[in-house]
């Protein structure tokens, strides 16, 4: 199945999309020891898993940067898992370098919290690599 771009799989980037908003509602909530650090670093109250109105924004950004990986991997002929994955880190790594620069420029967060979101970031764009670079 092909949507705009013949080369991408629009069940694999929907599963891809799901997968690594699911990783961080995981990741940054009050169940895990890295959401306790993060919720503390910030200074928000554990919410009992009651995440806010402004979540509605990673849905959106998860299909985009699923969108984004599928693009780099069709267009690098990344073939097999290891190549997919280390394809979506190119996608990470650009944005990582941009979100980290502008947030340590412009923000008070220490680096727990800015390694706490790179690490989300390289797990997250890897899963997104494995469903990706699997279902073609």
């Amino acid at each position: 199945m092909s949507f705009v771009y013949p080369h991408i799989n629009l069940v694999a980037l929907l599963i891809a999309a799901v997968a690594q908003f699911c990783l961080g509602f995981v990741w940054y909530s009050g169940m895990t020891p890295i959401g306790k650090t993060w919720m503390a670093g910030i200074g928000v109250p554990d919410q009992g898993g009651q995440p806010g109105a402004e979540m509605a924004i990673f849905p959106v950004s998860s299909l985009v940067a699923a969108w984004a990986v599928s693009l780099v991997i069709a267009w690098s002929g990344a073939a097999g898992i290891t190549q997919a994955i280390l394809a979506a880190w190119v996608v990470a790594a650009a944005v990582t370098v941009q979100a980290i620069s502008t947030g340590v420029a412009t923000s008070k967060n220490t680096m727990t919290l800015h390694a706490i979101n790179v690490g989300y970031l390289f797990v997250g764009y890897a899963i997104m690599g494995i469903i990706i670079g699997t279902i073609r």
